[in-house]
């Protein structure tokens, strides 16, 4: 399959971690996504005339934040969340409505290397094995 890169281009940049971004997650239908840095944050953004721009910053993990997901919304968060993954061994469940922290998860021995959300269920690895 060949593909045509001349029919791709940069739409834009963003701009706001202070380190290298580790994931990324589209966030529903609304356009809007969350990316994980090393910097210790997720950072939410909003799509705004095409551009997107940094809407909400969630602090909580003590080392660097690595694997994330989109969780559809459901009973516990209405408009939706997001988890993480980090090298602190934990995986931490945001509300995207109120960017506060509404679940600790704790189990990992070691750094939180994939997260998913599948039919209610969020299921993490690590290399802990």
């Amino acid at each position: 399959m060949d593909i045509d890169f001349k029919e791709y281009h940069l739409r834009c940049e963003l701009h706001g971690h202070e380190d290298d971004v580790r994931g990324i997650t589209v966030c529903g239908g609304d356009g809007g996504i969350a990316t994980s840095s090393r910097d210790k944050t997720i950072r939410l953004w909003t799509q705004e005339n095409r551009k997107f721009v940094s809407s909400k910053v969630l602090v909580g993990h003590t080392s660097f934040v690595g694997p994330i997901t989109w969780i559809p919304p459901n009973p516990d968060l209405p408009n939706g969340g997001v988890a993480s993954g980090g090298m602190d061994t934990l995986v931490l469940v945001w509300d995207l409505n109120s960017g506060e922290k509404v679940q600790t998860l704790k189990g990992h021995q070691l750094q939180v290397t994939g997260i998913a959300f599948d039919d209610g269920d969020l299921v993490s690895s690590s290399i802990d094995r």
